[in-house]
């Protein structure tokens, strides 16, 4: 135990002298926020009502619940602050009682002056007021939505999320296996590969000790992405069984690559061949009709993306999650047997 700790110790040491320790660490985050940018947010994608909630122009508190069924309400404490929000970006409407002509004022957002379209809050207050002082008069108009049939697999979550969201978790398991490869390969250069056949640390030890702080980037990231990608509602522990299972692939693109290249130059070259032919996978799944899916079946990352999908989508069983891990790792056992001697070879 406590050489595969020395080992972990001297692992995370070297990578941080080098680019890759700093950018497993940063280059992830700058990927979410850019993916978080495109994210639409609520106010984006449905009406929001800026309503003054304080003062004299206040709207009561009966009339903000009335509205709150059908439209994202804000308050704000004064016109001044309602109008800022009209300046900014979504579709939002303004709201406040005028005591002077005891009535509600309802303010479009960038509209023209003169512009006599009702707005939204105006026909629910209008319909509202029918209700109230007419309770006999049937409604003015009636709020419905429909979803395209074509469009009703989709769920309330933005694909932007779901896939960005997936496509980043494989982007993971790639640059982790890119520490272990570039770790193994720098000490083949150092001479510390020789260093290890004379001393007490087994393969088992030093191979767990360069795994190490790749698994607590991967672990680490898994929530930060759920928090940032605004999924942190899906089943977590689905997501960290999964990112176990996953953690095999890295180790044996990590392997295949240490055990292929002799310098650093040669593992950057040998790296990108593999992530291309990994990432061609995920672009079967992604652009690929149903019935053509089987072409990208041989691949293991497919089927982390395949279950990635369906978690973050909140359709999965924990029957699929168990076959398709299954599936993962037994491809991935399969290429490691296919590989074993080349890999001894490398790593000998």
């Amino acid at each position: 135990m406590r050489q595969l700790v020395q080992i972990f110790l001297i692992d995370l040491k070297m990578n941080f002298k080098h680019f890759m320790g700093a950018y497993i660490v940063i280059v992830p985050f700058a990927i979410l926020l850019i993916l978080r940018g495109f994210i639409p947010t609520v106010e984006s994608t449905t009406t929001t009502i800026a309503v003054v909630s304080e003062g004299e122009h206040a709207v009561s508190p009966e009339m903000i619940r009335v509205l709150d069924q059908y439209a994202k309400i804000k308050t704000y404490l004064s016109i001044e602050d309602m109008y800022k929000k009209l300046r900014g970006v979504g579709t939002v409407e303004g709201l406040y009682w005028d005591p002077a002509k005891q009535q509600f004022v309802s303010v479009l957002q960038k509209t023209p002056k003169g512009n006599s379209a009702f707005s939204l809050a105006a026909q629910v207050i209008r319909q509202q007021y029918l209700h109230k002082n007419y309770p006999g008069t049937p409604p003015v108009m009636t709020f419905e939505y429909d979803v395209p049939k074509e469009l009703s697999h989709r769920t309330k979550i933005s694909p932007v999320a779901t896939m960005g969201g997936s496509i980043f978790f494989v982007f993971l398991i790639l640059i982790a296996g890119f520490v272990i490869g570039l770790g193994i390969v720098d000490d083949k250069e150092n001479g510390t590969d020789k260093a290890l056949h004379v001393s007490p640390v087994s393969k088992s030890d030093y191979f767990i000790g360069k795994s190490i702080y790749p698994l607590l980037i991967i672990a680490f990231y898994s929530i930060i992405a759920l928090l940032v990608l605004g999924l942190i509602h899906v089943n977590i522990l689905q997501v960290y069984l999964l990112v176990i299972v996953s953690f095999s692939v890295t180790l044996l693109f990590g392997l295949l690559l240490g055990a292929l290249a002799n310098n650093e130059n040669e593992a950057v070259g040998v790296g990108k061949l593999l992530s291309m032919l990994m990432m061609l996978a995920i672009l079967g799944g992604v652009l690929l009709p149903d019935a053509w899916q089987w072409a990208v079946w041989w691949a293991p990352f497919y089927w982390v993306y395949d279950v990635l999908q369906e978690i973050f989508t909140e359709t999965v069983t924990w029957t699929s999650l168990a076959w398709k891990s299954a599936v993962t790792v037994g491809l991935t056992l399969f290429y490691f047997l296919l590989l074993r001697k080349k890999i001894i070879k490398g790593l000998s």
